[in-house]
């Protein structure tokens, strides 16, 4: 099974501590901040079979009782892996006061330390290890972000005058998201441009698109294929 899901759990106690004190403003405080770098991580490596598993997990444990071993832990029955960091890293993690450039390097090395190490201990198939050096000097280029055209579901309107350009895009403070531009196909010009949702995204927005069409002036984008659907709507300014 290739790895989908790549993200980080919050330490329960102190989670609940920040939510409280940001008078529940801050949810889900290390799960957001890492959300759009687990997601640009996993890009950069995908498709992998990892374990076997098709979700990764690494737990903070800073002040909860540790669920599980330390380190790595695997249960291939319900296609899920999890990875328990000590005290000490999970206590850095929480330390950042800013979610800048250092975070997000720190960050991208501590999951493909991680990667790498459980790659490792299945035979190190992927060469994580080898390649771990490249991998993050590719995301340091990139500036930690990614944006990639859907042509799937970028279309021409049926008047020929404009096309609708559908991307995925990944990142701190973006978190995954899709974003739509409709485009001027005589100039080249970018009439409008409009996130398909609040930005950061901290769920897979990209995975849940399922289908895009013009009707008129207006482009439409759909999310997810059974209910709950979700319909947004870009317009061509009057």
């Amino acid at each position: 099974m290739k790895l989908r899901m790549l993200s980080f759990q919050d330490d329960d106690i102190l989670a609940r501590r920040i939510k409280e004190e940001s008078n529940y403003c801050d949810p889900a405080h290390l799960y957001a901040a890492t959300f759009g770098i687990s997601r640009v991580v996993l890009s950069e490596l995908s498709p992998i079979d990892l374990d076997g598993c098709g979700r990764l997990t690494i737990c903070a444990n800073v002040e909860q009782e540790i669920c599980g071993a330390p380190g790595y832990n695997h249960v291939p029955g319900l296609g899920i892996s999890f990875y328990n960091l000590d005290r000490d890293t999970s206590r850095v993690l929480y330390q950042f006061k800013r979610f800048d450039e250092a975070f997000q390097n720190d960050t991208a090395s501590l999951l493909l330390d991680i990667l790498a190490e459980i790659d490792r201990m299945h035979g190190g198939k992927n060469r994580l290890k080898e390649r771990r050096k490249g991998i993050l000097a590719h995301l340091r280029d990139c500036c930690f972000q990614k944006e990639t055209l859907l042509e799937k579901f970028s279309k021409v309107s049926r008047n020929k005058k404009y096309k609708a350009m559908v991307y995925s895009c990944m990142g701190h403070g973006i978190g995954d998201a899709v974003k739509a531009e409709l485009v001027d196909r005589s100039t080249g010009k970018v009439i409008v441009s409009k996130w398909m949702a609040e930005l950061p995204c901290n769920i897979y927005s990209s995975e849940g698109l399922c289908r895009t069409y013009w009707e008129g002036n207006r482009f439409y984008v759909i999310f997810w294929r059974s209910e709950p659907q979700r319909t947004e709507v870009v317009e061509i300014p009057s």
